[in-house]
Formats: C-alpha cells, structure tokens, sequence
C-alpha cells in the first residue's frame, strides 16, 4: 500500500504543481523511455523544442532526446531534459523558441501558452498540437508526436506498451467493489480532476468512482461539499514543493480538516509523473490500482 508521505521525488520550482496540470496538469523505463537517439528518418525534424513538460518525457521515451533544442521551464525528467535550454514556463517566450531554429515545435491543446502558439505559427514556425482530456489522447499523442519525429515504429509500439498495461489494470479492478474517490489537484482552494481529464481516466480505470465526474475540467469544491460528500478515498499529488499546502489542508481549521474528506483514506502519488499526460501516468495507473484495494 502506498502510504500518505511527503517523501521529495524531485526539486522544482513552487509552481510546478500548477504548470503541470495547465500542461495536462517512477517507472519510466518500464515504459519503454531511452535517452539514446533514434534514427529519424530522411527529412525527420532534428531541432524539436517542447512547449510542455510531458511532450519532453514523450520526446524522450520515443528515443529522440538528442534532437530537443528548447525545453518548457518544467522539464525535469527524465535527469537528461534538466540540461536543455528554457523556453518559458506558463508564459512561452515565441521569440525565444523562433531563435533555437526549430524545424518542429510541439505544444498541448490546453493551457496558457496557445498565444505563443499562434505567434510561431504566424512566424512560419511548423507547430505540432498533441491532443488533451484522455488516457486515449495520451496514446494519441505519443503516436502523433512519432509521426512528428519520423519514428512511427518507435510510437506504435511504445502505445501499444502503455494500452497492453491499460487493459491489465482494466481487467485486475473488474468486478471489485468501487470506492468512491477524489483526486485532488490543490488543497486551497480544493481543486479537483473532473470529468473528460486524463486524471479522470486514471481514478475511473484504476476502480475508483470519481465523485465529480460529472463536472468537467478542474472543478474547484467548497470547503462544505467537501465536509459532507460520501467519499471513501483521496488520491492527492505528491511534491516536496507542496507539502506544507497540503499540510495546511488537512490541517486545523484548512479546507479539508473537517468532515467526510478528512476521514477518507489518503494515497499519495508522485505529482510529477500523475498530472503529466506521458508515459508515466501509466505507472501511477498501475500503482492507484494496486493501492485501492
């Protein structure tokens, strides 16, 4: 079982939490990661820069680490991505990235950086935008971003890794009885993973019934809903950086100190590799799966 501990899985900046999850939001081997070069093919792009940390992780699982020029403020992993020029972390500088020279720029459907977007594409820049809001567009993405890279090999089989892990969890947690759960993104104000998100997809999939699914987005909840609503389990993300807001939380007189929700059973998880739409999030599927039982 996972216990509830703030065990540092990585120095970052304090807002790392919230860039990973606008960029949404252990075992990356497993995942079929490799820091070595893949061969691309004639006319592959070679000057890549990534405009999130989960598009970098995706860059690198396919085997195409060397060609990353330019990398978000947030690219941590895998220890290679750390030594990458920075193009901007919430606010992408476009001039930054159109002086790396990319003959590809990879950027997410969601958060706030799609002005930068359209400046690269207005400057003539070619910009690849990976899809959002599912475990399915994770998968999608990789494959995308393969064709991108010209590795088309190298992301079918890396999805068809990840979705043969999905369907293992999938049939491990049927017919089990499902908790009802929260996955919480902040603890002030509480804010959690909604309907049509990937993290969705991971409580759901891992057995859990997700008690606001039928809210989309990231639906923030009231410190009263939270006191009275039947929940048995909360997944938080784990960080060295927001450990003390999260002790707060729980804490006397914090968000999630009275009620049902200070209650339930807590499970940690690295906050990295959960709200990061990348290979990764597979892990903590498996690893959410095993912990709720």
């Amino acid at each position: 079982m996972i216990e509830f501990s703030w065990t540092a899985v990585a120095a970052r900046p304090p807002r790392r939490v919230a860039a990973g999850l606008l960029f949404a939001v252990v075992l990356g081997l497993a995942c079929g990661q490799a820091e070595h070069g893949s061969a691309p093919s004639a006319g592959a792009p070679r000057r890549v820069v990534t405009l999130a940390p989960n598009l970098t992780e995706i860059v690198f699982a396919l085997g195409a680490g060397d060609r990353l020029v330019g990398v978000s403020e947030y690219s941590d992993y895998p220890e290679a991505a750390r030594s990458i020029p920075r193009v901007g972390g919430l606010q992408v500088d476009p001039e930054k990235v159109a002086a790396m020279r990319p003959d590809l720029v990879l950027a997410v459907a969601e958060g706030n950086a799609q002005g930068a977007v359209r400046a690269l594409e207005a400057a003539g820049l070619p910009v690849t935008v990976t899809p959002s809001g599912s475990l399915d567009a994770v998968l999608d993405s990789i494959r995308l971003v393969a064709d991108r890279l010209g590795v088309p090999e190298e992301g079918r089989r890396l999805a068809d890794r990840l979705a043969a892990r999905r369907a293992a969890v999938r049939a491990k947690v049927a017919g089990r009885p499902r908790p009802r759960a929260l996955l919480l993104v902040w603890p002030d104000p509480p804010q959690a993973a909604g309907g049509q998100t990937f993290l969705n997809d991971v409580l759901t999939e891992a057995g859990l019934q997700n008690l606001v699914e039928d809210r989309r987005g990231w639906p923030v909840l009231s410190k009263e809903y939270l006191a009275t609503v039947p929940v048995d389990l909360v997944v938080i993300p784990e960080s060295i950086e927001a450990r003390a807001a999260w002790e707060s939380g729980f804490g006397p007189n914090g968000a999630l100190s009275t009620g049902a929700v200070a209650k339930a059973r807590r499970i940690a998880l690295p906050e990295a590799a959960l709200t990061r739409p990348g290979p990764r999030v597979f892990d903590m599927l498996e690893k959410l799966a095993d912990a709720a039982r």
